[in-house]
């Protein structure tokens, strides 16, 4: 339980593993829970998981979060067209609303990070600066 507690590679279940620790050490299930910013509820749960299925009770229900905005149909295709051409994230944008036939259900930064997350980068387009061609003297 304290290898759970200190090395598992998700928060909540290091959470848990604490908790149940805390909770046999002869801690209260308030103090607990005000500690690890969860309800007494939570703790009561991780309770009853540990003493009815063990360790598989407590490692179970890691739900990730919340779901992706963007499904795997489209990313495939904002893939496939950031491969075929070079084009802006607005245009990829673009791209998938003309092949799936719906809007983009994200804004177009979530959509830069599912290409990052495939391999693609981009730089976002910055506006030039032009200097007035006559010099501006101050009074």
């Amino acid at each position: 339980m304290q290898q759970l507690s200190r090395k598992h590679p998700h928060q909540d279940f290091r959470t848990r593993g604490l908790g149940l620790l805390e909770l046999a050490g002869g801690r209260r299930v308030h103090e607990i829970a005000v500690e690890l910013e969860v309800s007494d509820k939570s703790v009561y749960n991780w309770a009853h998981s540990w003493n009815d299925r063990g360790l598989c009770g407590l490692l179970s229900g890691h739900k990730g979060g919340r779901p992706r905005a963007l499904s795997d149909a489209l990313v495939a295709t904002a893939v496939e067209s950031a491969r075929a051409e070079s084009m802006t994230l607005r245009q990829i944008a673009l791209r998938i609303e003309e092949v799936h036939g719906q809007p983009l259900p994200c804004r177009l930064e979530t959509l830069s990070v599912a290409l990052r997350r495939a391999g693609f980068s981009y730089k976002r387009g910055r506006y030039s600066l032009k200097k007035n061609a006559t010099n501006r003297s101050s009074p």
